[in-house]
């Protein structure tokens, strides 16, 4: 079964072309299928900046190389994107079968089969993906998680655009070179603003450290030198007995360098994990911080403590690991105090030498997320806007108006001024 993985344009309606780093589940898709004895390959459409006009065009007239089935993913700010690209393969002639998945087909499933596809598969789906495949189902089915001890490296020979020919998200980390992995699944903790609704809440999996060694050692071949863990909370959690040490065994000497994500925490941040985060070649890890306030922590339900983040970053950075803060503005019953509680916690951080790089962003009620539910019933809820990037567009809350948004944006660059927009 020959099967063709897409990746939906954006950037025609966005008005922002996004070529950070590519999705990793559709080269994982390809590696799960090809090593089962099918044939796929999969094409980041915005990545190589194809409008839906110009893929039905092309498509059209490739017929006679047309796969058995193609696939679609995509997220909440895609699915314009997927939905047209669903028409464009219909319009263009083709007849076989179309299945469509990833974030937003999860939470709206109906929606798939609407557009225009035979299939849809919900969640994660390497557990039961081929066999709905080969038994030519139809219709809606929830996908089904494989042992991650199971999962393979990502396929990049059967992937275009070339991985290292991305730009990076955090370019003056990532440039030259750059490429991207995940070792865990999973995500235990459930903070009201996150939209990651496939392995959210659910308790962390864990690569072997094997395997970690041979996606890394793939990685060196294609020409990577950096690379993003992209996981969720990579440290910070109860790992497994000595799994970072078996990593940092294994790739340190293979000389990548590499960032990650972190979560804040006075319990398992300790010089021993992080000494061996550091040998096995990380350079930076950015930490959810998200706010300094312990008001507002405990709102968005973090889980964490002022304590825990200034406790992270002290030990961090005395294992040489360079500090990256995540921060928000406009978070669940956030007003001026609180940020004026962030400002000083950011100034206090920075001046000590403790933070290295900043990233804030404005909190966005997505898709599937409790902070959307809140802000649809208690009435102050606007969609996300199609054009331009969404977590920088602030839409007013009951606590904070878009202009004072704005004035804590400026704030946060003049209190620590690492930020990277």
């Amino acid at each position: 079964m020959r099967v063709q993985f897409f990746n939906p344009p954006v950037h025609h309606y966005a008005g922002i072309q996004y070529r950070m780093l590519p999705l990793l589940s559709l080269p994982t898709l390809v590696a799960w299928l090809n090593l089962r004895g099918h044939d796929a390959e999969a094409v980041d459409l915005e990545a190589l900046g194809v409008t839906p006009e110009s893929f039905r065009e092309k498509f059209a007239a490739q017929r006679d190389r047309w796969p058995d089935v193609v696939g679609i993913t995509g997220l909440s700010i895609s699915k314009r994107g997927m939905r047209e690209i669903i028409g464009a393969l219909r319009e263009a002639g083709f007849t076989g079968r179309i299945v469509a998945g990833g974030v937003y087909m999860t939470l709206y499933p109906q929606l798939g089969l609407d557009w225009g596809a035979d299939l849809v598969v919900t969640g994660e789906c390497e557990g039961n993906l081929i066999d709905l495949l080969e038994s030519g189902a139809t219709g809606i089915h929830k996908g089904e998680p494989a042992p991650i001890e199971e999962i393979p490296v990502p396929d990049w020979q059967r992937f275009a655009p070339a991985l290292t020919s991305y730009v990076g998200n955090v370019q003056r980390l990532l440039q030259p070179m750059p490429g991207i992995s995940m070792w865990t699944r999973g995500c235990p903790w459930k903070c009201i603003f996150c939209a990651n609704t496939i392995f959210g809440g659910r308790p962390t999996r864990y690569r072997p450290a094997h395997t970690v060694e041979a996606d890394m050692l793939n990685l060196k071949a294609l020409g990577v030198r950096n690379v993003y863990v992209y996981d969720d909370e990579m440290v910070g959690t109860k790992l497994p007995d000595g799994w970072m040490a078996s990593i940092a065994d294994r790739i340190a000497p293979l000389g990548l360098r590499w960032i990650t994500q972190g979560r804040c925490s006075k319990k398992y941040i300790t010089p021993e994990l992080m000494a061996d985060v550091k040998r096995a070649g990380c350079h930076t890890i950015f930490w959810g911080v998200e706010s300094f306030s312990q008001r507002i922590l405990n709102a968005v339900k973090k889980g964490i403590t002022v304590a825990d983040i200034m406790h992270t970053l002290k030990v961090a950075r005395e294992a040489g690991i360079e500090n990256a803060v995540f921060t928000m503005i406009g978070n669940y019953e956030e007003g001026d105090e609180d940020l004026e509680i962030t400002a000083k916690g950011l100034k206090a951080a920075y001046d000590e030498g403790l933070i290295q790089m900043r990233q804030t962003t404005i909190c966005t009620p997505m898709d599937g997320t409790k902070l959307a539910e809140y802000a649809k019933a208690e009435g102050w809820y606007q969609e996300a806007p199609e054009f331009g990037q969404q977590m920088l567009q602030h839409s007013p809350t009951p606590w904070l108006s878009a202009e004072r948004a704005d004035y804590w944006m400026r704030r946060f660059w003049d209190v620590c001024p690492v930020g990277l927009n």
